[in-house]
């Protein structure tokens, strides 16, 4: 029996086939859109989403779970399980990280392990930080309890970069560690870890950068290409053009990454054909060991709109 259940949220994305086999529970994230509150990916499938984004006047956000649903996962959980690993978004895109801890230090006989909060966090919890050079020590604290173990892992990213941490994390538990590695293991992978997207319209963006910039941005045909860095969402380069954008992300990994080996998830929203399009020419193009395509996510189709692509890749 594996002791550490794992646990994501909607925001978060990993394949499909790896949820399968891994056993992961998903916590859905709530999507409100026109007057409506749906649970992302169980009420509200990609399509309808970005049906929702393209009528409404009003944007559909994510918001942040309760903190008795949280408790209810992590309950559930620890009646098979003795531990739980749950890597969340960057809390400085979301209220997750905070609310998943707070959660869990209501769960009575647990112990919280909470990696990389923000600077201004305190609390009864254990806190480690992935830049601490005796880490490995203070983790391995962990193996002499005997209390069930919640730890909550700042990913710093979000979508396929967040997922590709936790698939670090998820890879050491099946092979038989225990969560003090897993845990180590999914610090080391956050400074390993990389997200660029395109938008392919400044519609939903409107609100951060303004009426005017996006109509600009929209005649010049222009398309920014983001990424997400020290946890926020940062404009990397302007391209004008489709195909300049796409031809963008394959040269920013090539400028990153020289001929280092990687594994690549490939990301796209409602855009399969162009995103197994892109991905082929990755492979051609890099170093690539194992790759996967699956969607992007509600929390950035959100700003990307249909036909959004990300390559969120990890050095190996």
């Amino acid at each position: 029996m594996i002791e550490t259940a794992l646990l994501i949220d909607s925001t978060t994305t990993i394949p499909q086939t790896l949820i399968k086999e891994y056993g992961v529970t998903v916590i859905p994230v709530p999507i409100h859109a026109a007057g409506r509150e749906y649970r992302d990916g169980v009420d509200l499938t990609a399509e309808e989403f970005c049906a929702l984004l393209e009528a409404s006047k009003d944007r559909p956000s994510t918001a942040v779970p309760g903190l008795g649903e949280f408790a209810s996962f992590y309950q559930q959980l620890l009646q098979t399980h003795k531990n739980i690993l749950y890597p969340v978004p960057s809390p400085r895109l979301t209220g997750i990280f905070n609310a998943a801890v707070q959660a869990a230090s209501q769960v009575e006989g647990a112990r919280v392990v909470a990696l990389d909060p923000p600077e201004e966090w305190e609390g009864e919890w254990y806190v480690v930080h992935s830049d601490d050079p005796q880490l490995e020590a203070r983790l391995a604290e962990i193996n002499r309890w005997h209390e069930p173990v919640i730890a909550v892992i700042n990913t710093n990213y979000v979508s396929g970069a967040a997922g590709l941490v936790g698939m670090e994390g998820f890879e050491a538990i099946y092979n038989g560690l225990g969560i003090d590695e897993a845990i180590y293991r999914m610090a080391i992978a956050k400074s390993k870890v990389g997200i660029y997207f395109i938008l392919t319209t400044l519609d939903y963006v409107v609100d951060r950068v303004g009426h005017l910039r996006a109509l600009v941005g929209t005649l010049l045909k222009i398309k920014p290409v983001l990424t997400i860095r020290q946890g926020m969402v940062e404009e990397e380069i302007k391209v004008r053009g489709e195909s300049r954008a796409k031809r963008a992300l394959i040269e920013l990994l090539k400028q990153r990454l020289g001929d280092r080996e990687i594994d690549l998830f490939m990301l796209h929203s409602l855009a399969q054909a162009e995103a197994e399009d892109l991905l082929a020419q990755a492979k051609s193009e890099l170093q690539v060991r194992h790759s996967w395509l699956g969607g992007i996510g509600c929390a950035i189709t959100r700003y990307t709109g249909r036909g959004g692509l990300g390559i969120a890749f990890i050095e190996r």
